[in-house]
């Protein structure tokens, strides 16, 4: 399957927008239901203003997923950047999240000179937990009660992967 990974851009709004409004998508994300085009077209907008870097998995020219780096402005974490990621439930299970991580990962450790990419994700989120653990996330711990979803407070868990971890790899 071939996946093509670029840049977001203002014209992939509603189909972002489509796939942020799917109720799987919505169970596993801060994301509020019901986005509209024009949330997405301003967050898109503003991305170069907050630190946040886009970019989607299309699949036969239709745009798949999204992967969003988010980078800190803070002087002294400047070497930290997270990410968000979700793919249209349709296209769940065919590799697309491995192939959105594993761009974000060459991105952030190549191009953005990030020492740390970390994560957060919700505690029963097993599916993805064990797909960032097989891509050499490290768990560092549980935050409790840390995020809303489905009308309580859920647990989330820490995740990161070092430079050095993926430089070793890579040389491996």
């Amino acid at each position: 399957m071939s996946v093509k990974i670029r840049a977001v851009t203002r014209e992939d709004a509603a189909r972002l927008a489509e796939i942020y409004g799917q109720p799987a998508t919505q169970q596993n994300t801060l994301q509020l239901p019901c986005p509209s085009v024009e949330l997405w077209e301003q967050k898109i907008i503003n991305y170069p203003n907050v630190g946040h870097i886009g970019f989607v998995a299309e699949l036969d020219g239709v745009v798949v997923g999204n992967i969003t780096l988010f980078t800190e402005k803070i002087v002294r974490l400047r070497h930290v950047v997270s990410f968000g990621l979700t793919v249209d439930s349709d296209y769940a299970r065919r590799g697309i999240a491995r192939q959105l991580i594993n761009f974000g990962l060459d991105y952030a450790f190549n191009w953005l000179a990030a020492q740390r990419v970390e994560l957060s994700v919700f505690a029963d989120n097993q599916p993805a937990i064990a797909l960032y653990q097989h891509l050499g996330f490290i768990v560092e711990g549980t935050q409790r009660q840390a995020a809303f979803k489905n009308g309580r407070y859920q647990d989330t868990i820490m995740m990161s992967k070092l430079a050095s971890e993926y430089f070793g790899e890579a040389l491996s």
